[in-house]
């Protein structure tokens, strides 16, 4: 998931630190940059930019296209040399900023980095997260957490709050987004959406399925911790092929973390499946767009079909590989695509690339049984805390769609 650098030179004059970025080898149509403090970034698809400059700039969020006469207030493109051009405002009229010629690619200045570094080999983490990790976070991610940048996730430093205060938080903030108003409106359904997107078929159930060959490498975690962790990613997952029409977009990370408590909150995956699935329900009907029961249902379905397929196993892994495919997508809907990238590969590293290792070498015979075990919760139990009486709520939805209402939003 690592992006690659495009080369670049910096110049100023008293107001303004110019960056001149390389785009010859990109092939996208724009490019998008971002600027706050020391922090720079630019993303030309497939190329990205990171610097920290030695002084603060005037905040810009800038898009522009990469075509003939292109230019905004802080951004010129080139056609001929292929170079874009922005133009930062020195946050002191003057200020003269050393070393330009000798800055590299990076977040961080050198003696931050030094820091940090020096800090995480001095504070191993006070409480464990993913699988059982106990070594400190990594440096790029943790220095995204001190500058409260760190997209997708509720939870940002795990190593500081006890298992049991994540798991509260989840629960407090699904009770916090909940909304009946869009829940109901999910119920009746006047336009048919939502009837559309359960009709779905998600493509890693249907026709011939192919994961690469390449066996799977790196610590693989028990068998309940995995089998927790896989019902609510795959819950997750099925899910977004059913509302994006199986036509993955940058958004569709957001989706696959914001469904998974393991993911967003760093909640350990060693409950009960029954209370696991509960947890996937209630996550399903207050983050996403479409907030339906009816969809939970067929999801969860689907995943009794992929468990209970003669070639579940190779399943499991293209739809793992389809993921990784999904989280190398993100960064390209940003305009400072250093966040997502750090996030995501942390994501990867510490809950996906485990569980992939363990699916490569589980016995056929797990998968089946896992199947068994998929009932469904009960709308009380998935209503509390936070007192949502969804079998009033679709009472009252029927009623309302039978007289001709049809919004209550």
């Amino acid at each position: 998931m690592q992006l690659p650098t495009p080369a670049f030179e910096v110049t100023q004059d008293e107001a303004f630190v110019t960056v001149h970025v390389h785009a010859d080898i990109a092939a996208a149509t724009e490019a998008r940059v971002a600027a706050e403090g020391t922090t720079f970034g630019c993303f030309i698809e497939p190329l990205y930019l990171p610097l920290c400059l030695p002084y603060s700039v005037a905040t810009l969020h800038d898009c522009i296209p990469l075509c003939e006469g292109s230019a905004t207030a802080a951004c010129t493109y080139d056609t001929h040399t292929k170079v874009l051009h922005v133009r930062l405002a020195k946050s002191v009229h003057g200020q003269v900023f050393p070393d330009l010629d000798r800055l590299r690619p990076q977040l961080l200045s050198d003696e931050e980095q030094a820091q940090m570094e020096r800090d995480a080999a001095c504070a191993p983490a006070s409480h464990a997260y993913g699988f059982g990790q106990t070594d400190p976070l990594p440096v790029d991610y943790v220095a995204l957490v001190r500058g409260g940048r760190v997209p997708y996730l509720d939870v940002d430093d795990p190593t500081q709050m006890p298992p049991r205060e994540r798991e509260a938080r989840a629960e407090s903030l699904e009770t916090e987004k909940w909304d009946e108003g869009m829940y109901l409106d999910n119920v009746v359904d006047i336009d048919g959406d939502v009837a559309a997107v359960v009709q779905v078929e998600p493509h890693v159930l249907s026709g011939a399925c192919k994961a690469s060959s390449g066996a799977a490498s790196g610590p693989v975690p028990p068998q309940a911790a995995a089998h927790a962790f896989l019902v609510q990613l795959l819950f997750a997952y099925l899910y977004e092929l059913h509302v994006s029409y199986n036509d993955a977009s940058p958004e569709s990370a957001w989706t696959l973390c914001k469904l998974c408590r393991s993911i967003a909150c760093f909640v350990e995956p060693s409950a009960p499946i029954a209370a696991v699935l509960r947890a996937s329900y209630r996550r399903a009907l207050t983050y996403p767009l479409y907030r339906s029961w009816a969809l939970c249902e067929r999801v969860r379905k689907d995943m009794i079909r992929l468990l209970q397929a003669e070639d579940a196993q190779t399943r499991l892994l293209a739809a793992l590989q389809d993921m990784d495919a999904i989280f190398a997508l993100a960064p390209t809907g940003t305009g400072l695509a250093e966040p997502v990238e750090t996030v995501l590969r942390l994501i990867w590293d510490f809950w996906l690339a485990p569980l992939q290792a363990y699916v490569s070498q589980a016995a056929a015979d797990e998968w089946p049984a896992l199947a068994r075990s998929l009932t469904p919760p009960t709308k009380e139990a998935v209503g509390e805390p936070g007192g949502w009486d969804l079998e009033v709520l679709d009472m009252l939805a029927r009623e309302s769609k039978a007289e001709g209402v049809g919004s209550f939003v």
